[in-house]
């Protein structure tokens, strides 16, 4: 019986990771997309179609690959700059 409670909890546990997962996700798009949209309106130019949500789906995947705010943030805004031309 102590074993199946403790399977169960370890299962209940992994099933709470994802969540958490996705949560961190959505913040960390979150504050990006303020920043993206902030950065571009203080250029005063039109951002291209796509440009903040490429440059925020690659702030998420590159912290998730456990790089710093900073590191993502300085690889993420290379490479958009040089996908978009900017």
């Amino acid at each position: 019986m102590l074993i199946r409670s403790a399977a169960l909890a370890v299962l209940a546990i992994g099933a709470a990771l994802p969540s958490q997962a996705n949560m961190m996700d959505f913040m960390i798009r979150k504050y990006c997309l303020a920043a993206v949209n902030d950065e571009v309106k203080a250029s005063g130019k039109p951002a291209p179609a796509g440009m903040a949500d490429y440059t925020c789906d690659c702030v998420v995947q590159e912290m998730k690959n456990r790089k710093s705010q900073e590191q993502a943030k300085a690889t993420c805004k290379a490479r958009t700059a040089e996908k978009y031309n900017l």
